[in-house]
């Protein structure tokens, strides 16, 4: 049976409105999860939580493989909107900030580290005409990773690092060759897989109704193969389905006004749209299960976006209430 956790992060205002460590003991007790996985920052991670939190979310970036290749125009952005759009300034920056932010994460103690492995194109996020390959970004990642890595001791992080699928270039999920690409460039051992099974939806691009759109997970998992699937040691578990926004973007493409901004505008106009993508939404039936169960992942984060406690409480709720009735969640 794999542990169940919520997600919180490590920011002020959300751990407010959770209630501080009393209101996320509560959440955690309520929703009959273990812990949380906490979406960490760049800065040293809340000692006080350690209790509370079994794993962590390293923070990510918007488009750090543009970043990487030096695509993009920094001058006129502060350090802090370089962190979150490409993890610095230049590539020894990057790699600075990539460890930095392990460390940050360390002193918690988590059993995994999520790190996104996968990265959109900025300029073309909505015609997802992507201006690079799966393999180019698969590449860039172990390159970036390898050097931040090789600061610890042994060279080696001190958690394994969960690497994560989206829709965008990089590692989807969509096929076995993403796996080897990792396999063969990762110069380190302390790694796994999280399957995060709405983005892996998201890719699939043609989810519109849950029953199918589960199907459409096993079939992506079974082409995988058990090899692959034994990598996935984590999962975040929510549900998205919207193959009809994204069928309808892409054929509008970027418009005028989006082409014609800045980065600092292109980014206040992108990061809606990737919320209208990834809905981070409860399963309604216990279809769910199924995937569960195929991945046997130790370790299945109920990841919600959510304004409010009150909606993050009645989303895990709903989800968790399919475990429940299988008994692998207590009552």
């Amino acid at each position: 049976m794999p542990e169940h956790l919520v997600n919180i992060s490590a920011y002020d205002f959300d751990l407010e409105r959770l209630g501080g460590e009393d209101g996320v003991r509560n959440l955690v007790e309520a929703g009959g999860v273990s812990g949380t996985e906490m979406l960490t920052g760049h800065f040293p991670a809340p000692a006080g939580m350690r209790g509370l939190v079994k794993a962590v979310h390293l923070p990510y970036a918007v488009d750090w493989f543009s970043g990487w290749n030096g695509r993009h125009e920094l001058d006129g952005l502060s350090d802090e909107q370089c962190l979150f759009l490409c993890y610095g300034r230049d590539r020894d920056e990057m790699v600075a900030t990539v460890a930095g932010m392990i460390a940050n994460a360390a002193p918690l103690r988590p059993a995994y580290g999520v790190m996104h492995a996968a990265s959109p194109d900025l300029y073309r996020v909505f015609s997802q005409r992507n201006g690079f390959s799966d393999r180019d970004v698969l590449a860039a990642l172990a390159e970036l990773l390898n050097s931040a890595v090789s600061a610890f001791p042994g060279g080696e992080p001190p958690f394994p690092l969960a690497l994560e699928n989206l829709w965008w270039p990089g590692l989807r999920l969509m096929d076995r060759s993403e796996v080897s690409e990792l396999e063969r460039r990762l110069e380190f051992e302390s790694w796994t897989l999280c399957l995060d099974t709405g983005h892996l939806m998201n890719a699939l691009r043609d989810c519109r109704e849950e029953e199918a759109a589960v199907e459409g997970v096993e079939r992506a998992l079974d082409r995988l193969g058990d090899d692959s699937l034994e990598r996935i040691g984590a999962m975040h578990l929510h549900l998205s389905l919207s193959a009809d926004y994204q069928e309808r973007t892409i054929s509008q493409g970027e418009s005028a006004e989006y082409l014609e901004a800045d980065i600092d505008g292109k980014l206040s106009m992108a990061y809606p749209h990737f919320g209208r993508m990834d809905w981070h939404s409860p399963f309604e039936t216990d279809a769910c299960l199924r995937i569960v169960d195929r991945a046997r992942p130790a370790h299945v984060t109920h990841e919600f976006v959510t304004p409010c406690r009150d909606e993050l409480e009645a989303r895990l709720a709903k989800q968790t209430s399919h475990f429940r009735a299988q008994g692998a969640i207590k009552k």
